[in-house]
């Protein structure tokens, strides 16, 4: 399905009279092993909120002004990756292994009977707020989209003290407020609760799309699904025996979460495993690191000198094709997106 196509769908839904919202979620499986993945480890429950006719046109805006954004800027669909030039476009994810317990709640505890939040000490119980969803539902094609934002560590409901009586309000003061139909100002009784006017990810027709790429990682737990990745990666480097010291890349990518993401890209386009099988690493390096200006250390055994982290920095810059090289004038650009030519 083309962006215009998918966009004029989703566009369908805006009118909905049917929207429900839902607090997600995420809680560590009692089984769970500190080693284990987080695909593995966590598990996603949605909460239900019921909201009332006049926030349903509020809510639909929202989904009006977030799809209106996107036909705007024209944009194409392309499959997620890592690191990737993902300006003005919607990406899709296909590599569901590696976001298991997120899709088990997508595809089973979605479009269920769900349980719905009744009072301010039931959203104390939250254990974690990690997620806003909404959903709507399109009677005429009988389908339901859901529109998933990832919450900030923050409160989800603020508790607002009600002052009741004279004693009360001499404390407190008396917390009110004006009601647009009887026109008169009014104690409030209740707690707010805040909702975000934004999307990360949309799912629909059991495929998710992309909105907001790095809000879908940590939504899912890529991200720490990553940081796992990148520590075997490593690992994988330390058995090649091409570096002095890796201590240096482990540092980097534990502080800088792109160097994290540009060593998975290494792997993911073939240039780890292009290290075991290469017959002279020195060359290699030494030619790419002309081409970004780059004078790589070498000891009496050919091995990269690493030490301390700009080393480090250039050589996984290297690693994940920091470079593109126009066949048009030969220009060297410096990115590492781009996607393998088949």
């Amino acid at each position: 399905m083309d962006s215009k196509k998918l966009l004029k769908e989703l566009n369908t839904f805006t009118s909905s009279n049917t929207i429900h919202m839902y607090i997600i979620e995420r809680k560590l499986k009692q089984d769970a092993k500190p080693k284990d993945k987080a695909s593995q480890k966590y598990v996603y429950f949605p909460l239900q909120v019921n909201i009332t006719t006049e926030l349903n046109t509020v809510i639909s805006g929202m989904l009006d002004n977030v799809i209106k954004k996107k036909v705007k800027e024209n944009v194409a669909i392309m499959e997620y990756e890592p690191i990737d030039d993902t300006t003005d476009k919607l990406c899709t994810y296909n590599d569901l292994s590696k976001i298991a317990g997120f899709q088990e709640f997508l595809s089973t505890k979605l479009g269920v009977e769900i349980k719905s939040i009744k009072n301010f000490e039931e959203f104390k119980e939250i254990e974690k707020a990690w997620a806003l969803c909404y959903g709507f539902y399109n009677k005429d094609s009988k389908k339901w989209l859901y529109c998933i934002k990832k919450l900030a560590p923050r409160n989800m409901a603020i508790e607002i003290n009600t002052s009741e009586n004279i004693v009360d309000a001499f404390k407190h003061g008396i917390v009110s407020m004006f009601d647009l139909e009887t026109k008169t100002l009014k104690p409030f009784k209740g707690f707010s609760l805040n909702i975000e006017p934004s999307i990360d990810i949309v799912y629909y027709k059991e495929k998710i799309y992309i909105f907001q790429k790095k809000a879908f990682e940590e939504l899912t737990s890529l991200t720490e699904e990553f940081e796992s990745l990148a520590n075997e990666i490593v690992s994988e480097i330390e058995e090649l025996t091409f570096i002095t010291d890796t201590s240096h890349i482990s540092s980097i990518i534990l502080s800088k979460p792109a160097f994290r993401n540009k060593l998975i890209k290494a792997k993911s386009i073939g240039n780890i495993d292009f290290l075991t099988t290469c017959k002279d690493i020195k060359k290699e390096f030494t030619r790419a690191g002309k081409k970004l200006d780059i004078k790589f250390k070498f000891n009496k055994e050919g091995k990269i000198i690493a030490d301390d982290e700009n080393d480090a920095d250039n050589i996984i810059k290297v690693l994940s094709e920091y470079y593109k090289e126009g066949i048009f004038g030969g220009k060297i650009f410096e990115s590492p997106a781009g996607r393998v030519k088949k």
